[in-house]
């Protein structure tokens, strides 16, 4: 259970937090390992580990370190405390290029209307861009577009086992060398779109967390 799934243990008396990932889950003991040494952490000492499963969402457990190896920490005595499902705070950076079609606040339309060099004087537009990173309940994007904010994208996101059409809110803008970078927040989704894009984002952190260690 939990195999290769995001981690957070935090030392119950010390500020202390180890970022990981779930190596084994066997009986009342969690083995979870880090990409760095684990630093802070010393037998004996009571816990908490936030998990991030794809299916059970977030789980949080409490035990105390029965062994600390380097880059792996051994949890023992582990008792599940809560869960829920809090898929917001579970995001993962990726690189898919996607089009969709932009709708420009009512405001922003009326001021195109009468600009003569307005880039798109209609009030929708397609608009290609690059998925930086996502969640379930947001994205950033890369474009080489003006989209101001408020504007709504809507678009499918190729990854995704089902063709969901997805509708996008721009919430901040930020200027960068290669382009703008988009902050949008998904508003619309459905349970069952949100439960695809949170097993997405699961799924790929794994799998980024696979070739990490093979390297």
């Amino acid at each position: 259970m939990h195999e290769l799934s995001p981690c957070t243990i935090r030392a119950a008396e010390d500020d202390v937090t180890v970022v990981g990932f779930v190596r084994a889950f066997e009986g009342d003991t969690l083995t979870i390992g880090s990409e760095d040494l684990v630093r802070g952490l010393a037998a004996g000492g009571d816990v908490t580990v936030q998990v991030l499963d794809e299916v059970r969402g977030e789980c949080l457990y409490a035990g105390f370190v029965q062994r600390v190896a380097g880059d792996q920490v051994e949890i023992a005595d582990v008792d599940l405390v809560a869960t829920l499902q809090k898929r917001e705070v579970a995001r993962v950076r990726t690189s898919v290029p996607c089009r969709g079609v932009v709708t420009r606040p009512a405001e922003v339309f009326l001021e195109a209307l009468d600009d003569d060099h307005a880039p798109h004087p209609g009030g929708e537009h397609d608009l290609d861009f690059t998925v930086l990173d996502i969640s379930a309940h947001g994205m950033r994007v890369l474009a080489r577009d003006t989209v101001p904010v408020g504007s709504v994208i809507r678009f499918e996101f190729p990854e995704l086992d089902a063709p969901f059409l997805l509708a996008a809110v721009v919430v901040r803008v930020q200027e960068s060398r290669t382009g703008m970078h988009y902050g949008c927040r998904f508003e619309g989704t459905t349970d069952r779109e949100a439960d695809a894009l949170f097993a997405y984002v699961m799924r790929t952190q794994g799998a980024q967390r696979r070739e990490r260690l093979r390297i």
